[in-house]
């Protein structure tokens, strides 16, 4: 198997190699990192090859600064983790999607997922996406992109519409870290339970959540949120679950900005413990993970023991029933097609799938509560001009992604939406220009 992984030097980077290692029948790969920046792309690949020396394998490790020039050649799998103009959440272009919509009155504290820094980061980031998938189509046809890159939804629905020549699966883990904060919180392993999830990425209902026995978990939950410690952890998770039933994924820092509840007015985001975010606007050059005193570094000098447990992460798990006979469940993100019955086709869903050596076969969920449905309607609707805006590069329907948000449309009018769009544009035109204008 080839596998080339583009972002590298990301948080990915490591941790993704360390679980394709922990499957010995994925040791005889070729790994390809792939990052532009050599500060990270150095220490990673030193890293990269201690493991392969501890596990004495096969593996073949090359580098490259840039994916082009043939880097996609036979490729079976390529996997995505960046951040495009800049480091994910600090310096710019990111400071500008926080700061300015900060200016109208839109709070967002991630921007990576919906709203108007959400729409920003989709239209930096896709043209790169699509140039990507579009060589795999000429070099590795039919070969599989799993994009870890936000945002999702977004993001997953451009390359699958755009490059029909390969197979896009987009992967998060919202669900993995949901169920096992739950199953903290109610002092139990999260697999004592049971539990079905689906929605949108970054906002997924757990529509089915039991213990082994088939008792509803959810009474427990309500109580658990009852202790102060406990509550502040998800307060916006927690008031969403008290008041209409179910308990969504994510952080309250996320969550907060799907749902007009809560962010648009002072009081509510100070009641629910809704820090604001106010990023460098300095660049960054070298991400902490890799300053001298991380621990990935401290790894890599032998100070501390190399750190090679494997993780919930999906994507390993995809490559190895690929090539053996094991079979997974996991939530993945793909286009609906019948599979909520009560979000439009075409949409951009997250539901429960079945890996195995023939491919991914998502699987039918059905109709979602409506009240639910409702929600994740509002921000895949956003996510859906958005990602439509990108296929036609059409700025008017990127502001329309914009104003119809449901958090952005909560906390100012239209004018002062397109007002803030069309100050974001100048200041990030350095990373659009090219493919918008």
């Amino acid at each position: 198997m080839k596998i080339v992984f583009i972002g590298a030097g990301s948080g990915f980077g490591s941790v993704s190699f360390c679980d394709i290692m922990s499957f010995e029948e994925l040791r005889d790969s070729e790994v390809v990192l792939v990052d532009v920046n050599p500060e990270h792309l150095d220490p990673v690949s030193a890293y990269c090859r201690k493991v392969v020396a501890h596990y004495d394998a096969p593996t073949k490790v090359t580098t490259a600064l840039d994916w082009r020039d043939g880097v996609l050649d036979g490729a079976d799998i390529v996997m995505t983790s960046f951040a495009q103009g800049g480091a994910a959440y600090a310096g710019p272009p990111f400071y500008y999607d926080i700061a300015i919509p900060k200016e109208y009155g839109i709070y967002q504290n991630i921007a990576d997922t919906a709203g108007v820094g959400g729409v920003f980061r989709t239209m930096r980031t896709a043209p790169e996406l699509l140039a990507i998938g579009r060589d795999m189509e000429l070099r590795c046809p039919g070969a599989t992109l799993l994009n870890y890159v936000n945002p999702m939804s977004m993001l997953t629905r451009i390359l699958t519409l755009g490059c029909p020549g390969i197979k896009v699966i987009g992967l998060c883990h919202n669900i993995q870290y949901g169920i096992r904060d739950i199953a903290r919180w109610l002092g139990v392993s999260h697999k004592e339970l049971v539990y079905e999830a689906a929605g949108v990425n970054h906002m997924d209902w757990f529509l089915r959540l039991e213990y082994l026995d088939g008792r509803n978990t959810y009474p427990d939950l309500l109580a658990a949120s009852e202790r102060p410690e406990v509550y502040k952890e998800r307060t916006v998770q927690f008031e969403i679950l008290k008041h209409l039933g179910y308990f969504t994924t994510e952080s309250q820092q996320h969550c907060s900005e799907y749902i007009p509840y809560f962010s648009p007015r002072e009081a509510d985001r100070a009641a629910m413990g809704i820090v604001e975010a106010n990023p460098s606007a300095e660049p960054v050059r070298v991400s902490k993970r890799w300053g001298p005193e991380s621990d990935l570094m401290r790894q890599l000098s032998g100070e501390v023991p190399l750190r090679l447990t494997r993780t919930f992460e999906y994507g390993m798990h995809i490559m190895h029933a690929m090539v053996t006979d094991n079979v997974y469940r996991m939530n993945v993100n793909v286009m609906n097609n019948g599979l909520i019955d009560n979000l439009p086709d075409g949409y951009c869903v997250e539901v429960p799938c079945i890996a195995d050596r023939a491919g991914l076969h998502p699987t039918k969920v059905g109709n979602l509560p409506i009240h639910l449905a409702a929600l994740c309607c509002g921000m895949a609707d956003m996510q859906t001009m958005a990602s439509d805006a990108v296929l036609e590069r059409d700025l008017y329907k990127a502001y329309l992604a914009c104003a119809i948000d449901p958090v952005a449309s909560a906390c100012t009018t239209p004018a002062r939406i397109k007002e803030c769009f069309d100050k974001l544009v100048e200041a990030e035109t350095d990373w659009l220009k090219g493919y918008w204008f």
